[in-house]
């Protein structure tokens, strides 16, 4: 069991990080700016995390935990070839009921590092279930999903950041079309080669 004291100085220098990252620049944040912040102590930081960077990683692999926990859960129907619609849509309301943190890390240019860290723990978190989904040697999974997640992750960025004048119902029709005639064209080349 984690005491207490522990969980209050973690979560006081993850919000510090929230707050601080909406202002600077990553590499502009300091560790005194943090711990000021957070009404810490330098010292104090360094018990529970090695820098800045491991920090901001705690976010990504939380964010990809609950992507992961989403694009993992059974699909409402069992043709994995419809899964992408199901993603659009699970995808679509974690964006409406994510923390404001979260579509920040996910869209800013600033941070687009720590997106990146998102996509590719997302990506290997689902290669085991593509190759076993749809009977892929383990390269052609990798290669399937890390098209789907950086493209459904690509297109969501652009809808959040209001650069596609659609509805979320009319930008996840169109999604969920890119996505399936893709992986369908995908699957169809892969099982003849």
């Amino acid at each position: 069991m984690t005491d207490r004291r522990v969980i209050r100085t973690r979560q006081a220098l993850r919000q510090a990080f929230r707050k601080l990252a909406q202002q600077y620049r990553f590499r502009e944040i300091t560790v005194q700016q943090l711990t000021d912040e957070a009404n810490i102590n330098r010292k104090t930081f360094y018990l529970h995390f090695e820098s800045i960077d491991d920090l901001a990683d705690s976010f990504t692999a939380e964010i990809a935990d609950q992507l992961l926990g989403l694009l993992l859960e059974a699909p409402t129907d069992h043709d994995p070839l419809d899964n992408s619609g199901v993603w659009s849509d699970r995808l679509g309301a974690f964006f409406e009921e994510a923390p404001t943190f979260y579509t920040f890390v996910l869209t800013s240019d600033d941070y687009s590092f720590l997106s990146r860290r998102v996509k590719y723990r997302v990506a290997a978190g689902l290669i085991d279930r593509f190759q076993a989904d749809y009977h892929l040697s383990e390269m052609d999974a990798k290669i399937g999903v890390n098209f789907l997640i950086d493209s459904t992750l690509t297109l969501f960025r652009l809808y959040i950041t209001g650069q596609l004048d659609l509805s979320l119902a009319e930008f996840q029709a169109r999604l969920r079309v890119l996505n399936l005639r893709g992986w369908r064209g995908f699957l169809a080349t892969v099982r003849t080669t």
